[in-house]
């Protein structure tokens, strides 16, 4: 399940949001929202889910989701506290069969040592400066779910 944390951007919500359901992913959490995210991200994305018939949750923070969906590994995707490991690598951590919590940060900043500290830290090898949450999750859920569709 993707989780996208400390988010004010209503856009950026939105767009995370249409990445996840896009991909085929039934689920998309959002912790700490604020500012547009919350008034008007919230209500646009719920709407997305509904007419698409997947979940959305929103919770207070990523230790509400960790407490609710009880996964069984839990990856956060930081540049500043994360381990620097390669796509495939980190598609490889994902693609077994336990439940997995991926989180990503919401703001230009990645999560806090915080968030970082709930479970494994990585990102992705090769980027020579923080790209932004949708883009991150992009070049990392899409060759998951080639992966997890080529071992079905």
């Amino acid at each position: 399940m993707v989780v996208m944390h400390d988010v004010s951007s209503a856009q950026r919500l939105i767009d995370m949001a249409r990445l996840v359901y896009g991909l085929g992913l039934k689920q998309f959490i959002a912790t700490r929202l604020y500012g547009a995210a919350a008034s008007s991200g919230v209500p646009d994305v719920m709407r997305l889910a509904l007419r698409l018939n997947r979940g959305f949750y929103v919770l207070p923070h990523v230790r509400d989701a960790v407490e609710a969906f009880n996964p069984g590994k839990v990856i956060i995707i930081s540049r500043e506290y994360g381990e620097s490991l390669p796509i495939s690598e980190i598609v490889a951590r994902l693609s077994n069969k336990e439940k997995v919590l991926l989180v990503f940060g919401g703001s230009e900043s990645a999560p806090g040592k915080d968030v970082a500290g709930l479970g494994e830290a990585v990102y992705p090898a090769g980027l020579e400066a923080r790209i932004g949450p949708v883009a991150e999750a992009a070049i990392i859920l899409y060759p998951l779910i080639v992966s997890l569709s080529k071992s079905s």
